[in-house]
């Protein structure tokens, strides 16, 4: 495929098959190398994951059998399943931050577009700028083919969002969200607004919170005897930002049910891993009762490894949180980090192509699909660092046979 041109030195393009090689040139260029944050895993650690039932920020439809709505694609008139073709389509990503973490989701995209025989292309700012992502879906909109191609994004919030994502569906051009997405569940009202529903695929950040919660809690037990009080810390990167402070909300409803916890306000510990560090350890230093740190991103367990580090406290200190950078995982080896979750970034990219493909081609209502939540620890960790580290590697063989 061709990669599309942009006159902006912020917004990184990365085509179908990208290599290792050039992705890392163009991350180190923007100065988004660092502490990494590939995600995600296949193992399942523990049955106390909460209900899948529970929406993905706090609102949205429940209970009951999944209603989803049957809109006809574009491509209905059309449709004939009795001598299907294959047309070549461009679906486009375009997200809200490209850095390391989006690795594993571009490698699924570029394994899917490969599949279906789709070309493709994954845009977003070199950091996170709501007001860049949405002048590049408005770019993207105007430069795809009316009821032929089709765009995915990650969604932020409904009022910046909405005004782009109908001028897509206006154009006739279905939409998908992945990762992030306000609008997950909430089928009634986007069809009120849009006429249309975009599906989502990534985790669901309260449930996941919880679990994240409650796998701290249960450790931090175990570590004290099964009895005795613990005072939690949650920490963001990003305040405001809504997977976060969904995942925030899901580890403050685990801890506050139990009797025997505390929970502090929450840090904000900056998405600078320096800053971070610093500010758990200061926070440490005026409240020494801390005994579990739980991150809603990479940040915080991060900085809660080089905390428990520093202070010789891995029998004392429980650290957990999210995302599965090479430090986190060698603090789980080290024994400065308990665990972390991932999120299935494969996956992310991936379904979100098939699920356009099966609406597109064979008319099958799109709906949102649960990566779900695997805990990492000591059991697992060898090998999610393996699968984990090697999403540059796929890119590179995606480069050269592709």
């Amino acid at each position: 495929m061709t990669n599309k041109p942009t006159d902006d030195d912020d917004v990184i393009s990365i085509e179908l098959g990208v290599s290792r090689r050039k992705l890392m040139k163009r991350l180190g260029a923007v100065g988004v190398l660092g502490a990494g944050s590939l995600s995600g895993c296949s193992a399942v650690r523990s049955d106390s994951t909460p209900s899948e039932d529970t929406p993905q920020f706090g609102g949205g439809e429940t209970g009951g059998a999944l209603r989803v709505p049957l809109v006809p694609p574009p491509t209905a008139d059309s449709m004939d399943l009795s001598n299907p073709s294959q047309e070549s389509r461009e679906m486009v990503f375009v997200t809200h931050i490209v850095d390391e973490f989006m690795t594993g989701i571009i490698a699924g995209m570029n394994d899917a577009l490969h599949n279906v025989g789709w070309s493709g292309e994954f845009i977003g700012p070199s950091s996170q700028d709501t007001a860049q992502q949405v002048e590049t879906i408005n770019t993207t909109v105007s430069r795809l083919r009316e009821g032929q191609d089709a765009l995915a994004t990650t969604i932020l919030d409904k009022n910046q969002y909405t005004p782009p994502i109908q001028s897509a569906f206006d154009k006739n051009i279905p939409v998908a969200s992945f990762n992030t997405s306000v609008y997950s569940g909430q089928y009634s009202e986007m069809m009120d607004t849009f006429g249309s529903v975009i599906p989502y695929a990534g985790q669901k950040f309260v449930p996941a919170g919880e679990a994240v919660g409650t796998t701290g809690y249960e450790i931090a037990m175990e570590k004290m005897g099964g009895s005795g009080d613990i005072v939690a810390l949650p920490t963001t990167s990003a305040p405001g930002q809504p997977a976060l402070s969904a995942r925030g909300e899901g580890i403050r409803r685990a801890l506050d049910s139990q009797d025997n916890v505390e929970v502090l306000d929450t840090l904000n510990v900056s998405g600078d891993q320096s800053q971070a560090i610093n500010r758990v350890s200061t926070k440490y230093s005026s409240n020494p009762d801390i005994n579990l740190i739980l991150g809603t991103a990479l940040q915080g367990a991060i900085a809660g490894s080089r905390l428990v580090e520093n202070e010789g406290i891995e029998g004392e200190m429980t650290v957990g949180g999210f995302d599965l950078p090479q430090s986190t995982l060698q603090g789980i080896r080290n024994g400065t980090v308990d665990f972390t979750a991932g999120q299935d970034p494969y996956s992310q990219g991936s379904m979100t192509v098939y699920m356009m493909w099966n609406y597109m081609e064979r008319g099958i209502p799109m709906k949102d699909l649960n990566t779900g939540i695997s805990i990492i620890d000591e059991s697992n960790v060898d090998f999610a660092s393996q699968r984990s580290g090697a999403w540059g590697d796929l890119q590179q063989w995606q480069d050269s046979n592709y």
